[in-house]
């Protein structure tokens, strides 16, 4: 655990957990129940279940939970406040995109976010013309949008951490806390693998990988194990195929 991110293992397991643990049963519970067969709502359901889940935890550690609007879209944060750590769940496909979308004329509410982070990180002649200048106006909209966004709690918030899943078949099977500059910029993080329910992860996990037992937890998700989740999953349907044939040759035999 990083310094820098501040929360105590046994809270930062309990996040992760909530975070991380399968929405799939709900929802095809839900479309089951209600006879939803478009699916529409799979999405929306699927976050507020795990925002749901994110809430339970973090009250139960006398953690501050944010229930925080933007348009349309509504969704829970987490903030410490004895260290001012305001933490974010997104799944790392989509803050790629955010990332990449830095500095345009269209502001997510993640970069008015991270501009309460630093500045960048201070070297012996370093140049600034490393990092391209952001407008006055750019910079201008991004903190009346975070102020408006966080209302009374804004002078509480020190920093903004990144809780971020790497998905893969709908799960998330690894989970990464990010720190970045105000230029989203990556600072530091801190691998919270360890940490993600086991039954997210287990059909993934890399068997006999040397050095795995002493590390305890499961490396950044590689392309090697994404081709063998897919070849259990090829196996999977191999495997049903063979067993409904032999279910249609008994019958009829």
């Amino acid at each position: 655990m990083l310094s820098r991110f501040l929360l105590n293992d046994d809270m930062a397991k309990l996040l992760v957990k909530s975070f991380t643990q399968e929405t799939e049963s709900v929802l095809n519970d839900i479309t089951k129940d209600y006879g939803m067969g478009t699916g529409n709502f799979r999405h929306g359901g699927s976050w507020d279940k795990r925002f749901g889940r994110i809430k339970d935890s973090a009250l139960q550690n006398d953690l501050v939970v944010l229930t925080k609007s933007r348009g349309i879209w509504t969704f829970v944060c987490v903030l410490d406040l004895g260290t001012g750590s305001l933490y974010i769940f997104s799944k790392e496909k989509n803050l790629d995109v955010v990332i990449k979308n830095f500095g345009k004329k269209s502001i997510h509410y993640f970069h008015a976010f991270v501009s309460l982070n630093s500045n960048p990180l201070e070297f012996p002649n370093q140049q600034m013309t490393l990092f391209e200048p952001l407008t006055e106006e750019y910079e201008n909209k991004r903190l009346l949008e975070v102020q408006k966004i966080l209302g009374e709690e804004y002078p509480l918030v020190k920093q903004v951490i990144f809780v971020v899943g790497q998905e893969i078949g709908k799960k998330i099977v690894g989970v990464e806390a990010r720190l970045f500059n105000r230029y989203f910029e990556l600072i530091d993080k801190a691998e919270w693998t360890a940490y993600v329910s086991k039954d997210e992860y287990s059909d993934v996990a890399v068997l006999n990988d040397p050095g795995m037992e002493n590390m305890g937890i499961i490396p950044k998700i590689k392309p090697s194990v994404k081709k063998r989740k897919a070849e259990i999953d090829k196996k999977k349907l191999v495997e049903e195929g063979k067993k409904e044939k032999r279910k249609k040759e008994e019958d009829n035999g």
